[in-house]
């Protein structure tokens, strides 16, 4: 288990310092973890993976939450919360005509 230390202390035959992670099997991590010298260190995010097979047009993708209520603000709608991508599209498409 990855651990990061939480204040100075040993372990094994290194010295670590606060902030400072390192690695060490399950059973000995609990304990340091209930003993508060150190916690459990987050995990590193992953990249996200780059799309290589073709760049997809504006118009086939799905248009996300956020730019559907901007654009129904833009047209002077009062958006509701509660409202998913369904609902919004009939409110733009209603106001357009």
């Amino acid at each position: 288990m990855k651990l990061m230390a939480l204040k100075p202390h040993r372990y094994g035959t290194r010295h670590l310092t606060a902030g400072e992670e390192y690695e060490a099997p399950i059973r000995q991590a609990v304990a340091m973890v209930a003993a508060r010298r150190a916690k459990f260190a987050p995990d590193k995010p992953k990249p996200a993976a780059v799309e290589t097979t073709g760049a997809k047009s504006a118009e086939t993708e799905a248009p996300s939450l956020d730019s559907l209520r901007l654009q129904a603000t833009q047209l002077g709608i009062n958006v509701d919360g509660r409202w998913g991508v369904y609902r919004l599209q009939q409110e733009i498409e209603a106001r357009r005509e």
